[in-house]
């Protein structure tokens, strides 16, 4: 039996630090095959990806990725718990053996160890004590592993951003047969920093952190579709939150306790899409999750609903190598979605999932276009 290696990623864009990853891992897993599970055009930052979904399966394959399949809006477009859930079913569904990801850490037992602790019913009764008092999930959580004389000197590790997505996986991956694998984060440039870059066009330096022959694929969808920001979505964000109206946005996923008002009232006001972060921001609301909320109003999530897990595989790229693996992906237990006319293998619910992707294909679409390339 060949070893697969899964990865879920974003890729927004693919730099020096992901290719590492990849490559790291394969070899150290000893692995013959390695399938990306990636965000589409919207990324769990709340943000529309910089460039679309193909140009950055594309990339992926240039740089060794053999399959990429698409993780859907609605569960991109989630917590980290559900974000990291989406994508081990979906590697899981693919048939792998081994899942790398990222840390700050590097060190795979410390973070299973704290994964574990996390699971314990006792740990989420305190946890849920701690969020009464008005902080973030995160801080929650470190504060409740700085508690705990069992997680007391693993509470350093909730400090970093990917150690708490990684802890997310390793709990995703509990019931399942794959080995979980971690590669330390070096000191690349971070994929904000390369956004960051191509907004004050430092192009140069930007295309400087991206490997080749991605860089060119990368290059080349710039061209030819231009770079998307969120705040080339903002008339349509507001829009959809004045259409919707408290009611509509206290049926988003990531409303609650009160913040459809904290939002109105903040709208009311703001005159641009930073603005409006700003004044709705808190300790307990940080700018990702009110950012995921405005992209889930702006692409309806508010009359769908799509519990449980992802219900199909749909192939965004595959390299000479990966289509060797479409005959065993056929024989998974999820629809697999490689042409149009696969299309038709869906259940009711799993057809309404894609509609929805479809119509976040088309938002994204509107944004390129606006943007006069």
């Amino acid at each position: 039996m060949k070893k697969i290696l899964g990865v879920v990623a974003e890729y927004n864009p693919m730099h020096y630090g992901h290719l590492h990853q990849l490559n790291l891992a394969a070899s150290q897993t000893g692995c013959q095959y390695t399938v990306i599970a990636m965000s589409g055009n919207f990324v769990q930052r709340g943000e529309p990806a910089i460039v679309d979904k193909w140009i950055r399966a594309k990339m992926a394959v240039a740089a060794g990725a053999d399959l990429v399949v698409e993780i859907p809006a609605w569960f991109v477009l989630q917590s980290a718990e559900g974000f990291a859930r989406a994508g081990v079913c979906l590697l899981h569904g693919c048939g792998v053996t081994h899942m790398s990801f990222g840390s700050e850490s590097g060190n795979i037992e410390e973070l299973s160890q704290l994964a574990r602790w996390l699971q314990k019913p006792g740990t989420q009764g305190n946890i849920r004590s701690q969020l009464q008092t008005g902080i973030t999930y995160a801080a929650a959580v470190q504060q409740a592993a700085e508690a705990s004389p069992a997680a007391s000197h693993l509470g350093n590790l909730l400090r970093g951003a990917n150690n708490i997505l990684a802890i997310e996986y390793l709990r995703a991956l509990e019931k399942t047969p794959i080995i979980a694998h971690t590669v330390k984060r070096n000191g690349d440039a971070n994929a904000s920093q390369i956004r960051l870059l191509l907004a004050q066009g430092r192009d140069s330096e930007a295309f400087s952190h991206i490997p080749s022959p991605a860089r060119e694929i990368f290059i080349n969808g710039l061209n030819a579709t231009g770079r998307v920001f969120p705040a080339d979505l903002t008339q349509a964000i507001f829009y959809a939150l004045i259409s919707l109206g408290s009611k509509g946005i206290s049926s988003l996923p990531a409303c609650s306790e009160g913040l459809e008002n904290r939002l109105c009232q903040a709208l009311s006001q703001a005159r641009d899409l930073q603005g409006l972060l700003e004044a709705v921001k808190t300790k307990r609301y940080p700018f990702t999750r009110i950012q995921r909320l405005l992209m889930q109003a702006l692409l309806g999530f508010d009359t769908h609903r799509f519990p449980g897990q992802v219900p199909y595989l749909r192939v965004l790229a595959a390299s000479p190598g990966g289509k060797e693996l479409l005959p065993r992906l056929a024989q998974s237990t999820l629809p697999l979605l490689y042409s149009a006319r696969d299309i038709r293998k869906l259940a009711p619910g799993a057809k309404a999932l894609l509609d929805l992707e479809i119509y976040a294909e088309r938002v994204y679409q509107m944004a390129q276009n606006l943007k006069g390339v």
